[in-house]
């Protein structure tokens, strides 16, 4: 106590005269008494726990006349107190613990201690920083044979865990797991029942609060796929697909889509054909692969091939679900074809109507110039009936045919032929329901301008106005060899 005394002599001669100054007061304060009024305070609490992922920020404060120290976190490695110290005595201080995470398999703990000069008074603090909670798989790697059998992979824990299949072909034993908080592994048998299908897998899922751990489980089978092509798109025009099959069984092909014919070709081949599309829609087909022998399963392998649409429209149109289109009288509608041909036979198949007392229909072609030739079959209840050829205003021809309401209203099939004549001379000759009804040949311009080609259309060349509509099921064209 004497040493004591010793440090705190000038502090009490101090504290005297401020004493005579103010007061004039001649009692003398002892060292005792000057110790006495030195004030440490803390308000943390004697412990606190944190989390081991993402841990929370501990805060207290301390209150003192002398400076202090916290220490006991040193040498920690995980653990901060900000600030530490106080060179000098201060009223009141925010304090701030803060930690990382713990990816350990323990826990770990320190103490803090608060202690003040020139005094006895001390606060323990202690904190703890739970273990991480921690399940390591060691998944199975190897393929399971087709006939099935039983396989592990290990789980090593320390907090409960529950493991689940994706397919009920694969089963698990134990599928859960339990911890007192020690590490410890539990081994899990997988069986995997027998099958005469295809390739499989399924996913393993080990989960264990938010965290999950998954792998594949891989069982061998048959092969039965298509070798991947860049693309399934076949021709507007018409044409074919060869796509490779790898098998290890028999095997037999499948389309959706009368339009696509498939056709095996030997034992490792798909050949896929579809011919000019004379629909008002794109067509797809799923082809499929299965095994020849149904009690194999159901299981194959499909791919979806395309074909586009070989026209464009415009006007006041619309395209029905089977692919027909319907064309309205009262716009300038038209179809037309993408490209272009010289020669060729157009065949519209018609299906449902209304014609009225004006009703139009034109079937022409006109060259990629719009007008230095055109060819016209030309329906006009309210004007001309009539084929029309007309080459740069000079070779016009045109002839007439009969045609009135109720016949038109019959019609299920208009076709124009526009095929060479000799001698450099097209023909056009209009067929009525399979009738030939009229033809006129003139002065080809294909002939004399071989790069100009054919922009076909068909539909309405100006608004008729009497409710006129009719359906258009499907457009073929031919194109015709040239002389």
């Amino acid at each position: 106590m004497k040493k004591i005394f010793n440090t705190v002599a000038c502090l009490s001669a101090a504290l005297l005269a401020f004493s005579c100054v103010m007061d004039k007061i001649d009692t003398q304060i002892t060292d005792e008494e000057a110790i006495a009024q030195i004030r440490l305070e803390c308000d943390a609490l004697e412990s606190y726990t944190i989390q081991s992922q993402n841990p929370q920020a501990v805060s207290f404060r301390v209150s003192s006349t002398t400076p202090w120290t916290i220490t006991g976190f040193e040498n920690s490695g995980w653990l901060t107190v900000e600030p530490a110290s106080s060179a000098v005595s201060s009223l009141s201080e925010d304090i701030t613990v803060k930690a990382i995470a713990n990816t350990e398999l323990s826990e770990r703990s320190v103490t803090l201690k608060v202690t003040g000069k020139n005094t006895d008074i001390t606060y323990s603090i202690n904190v703890t920083q739970m273990r991480m909670g921690k399940v390591i798989v060691d998944p199975i790697t190897d393929e399971f044979e087709m006939a099935g059998g039983v396989q592990s992979f290990t789980v090593q824990h320390n907090v409960a865990w529950e493991a689940s299949v994706a397919d009920d072909w694969l089963t698990l034993n134990p599928a859960s797991g339990t911890s007192d908080g020690e590490m410890k592994t539990t081994i899990v048998k997988a069986t995997a029942a027998s099958h005469t299908g295809l390739t499989r897998t399924t996913t393993v899922t080990v989960v264990s609060g938010e965290d999950k751990t998954q792998f594949i489980v891989k069982q061998k089978g048959h092969t039965l796929e298509f070798v991947p092509l860049e693309s399934y798109a076949i021709d507007k025009k018409g044409g074919e697909l060869v796509i490779g099959v790898n098998s290890t069984m028999d095997w037999k092909v499948e389309s959706d889509n009368d339009a696509f014919t498939v056709t095996k070709v030997g034992t490792d081949q798909v050949k896929v054909s579809v011919p000019f599309n004379n629909k008002f829609a794109a067509r797809t087909a799923n082809i499929t692969l299965k095994p020849t022998d149904s009690s194999q399963g159901s299981f194959g392998d499909s791919i979806e091939a395309t074909q586009e649409v070989n026209f464009s429209f415009s006007g006041h149109y619309e395209v029905l679900e089977d692919g027909s289109v319907k064309v309205y009288g009262d716009d300038k509608t038209r179809i037309s074809t993408v490209d272009g041909y010289h020669y060729a036979r157009l065949d519209v198949a018609i299906g449902d109507k209304n014609i009225g007392a004006s009703a139009q229909m034109f079937l022409c072609t006109n060259d990629a110039g719009g007008g230095t030739a055109e060819y016209q079959c030309q329906i006009n209840l309210a004007g001309n009936k009539r084929l029309r050829a007309n080459g740069s205003g000079t070779n016009y021809q045109s002839v007439k045919f009969d045609m009135d309401q109720a016949t038109l209203a019959t019609i299920t099939d208009y076709r124009m032929d526009f095929v060479p004549a000799g001698e450099g001379n097209i023909k056009l000759e209009f067929f009525f329901n399979g009738t030939s009804l009229q033809n006129v040949t003139t002065k080809s311009v294909f002939t004399s301008d071989p790069e100009t080609v054919g922009h076909y259309y068909f539909g309405f060349e100006s608004a008729s106005n009497d409710g006129t509509w009719y359906v258009v099921k499907t457009i073929d064209i031919t194109p015709m060899d040239e002389e």
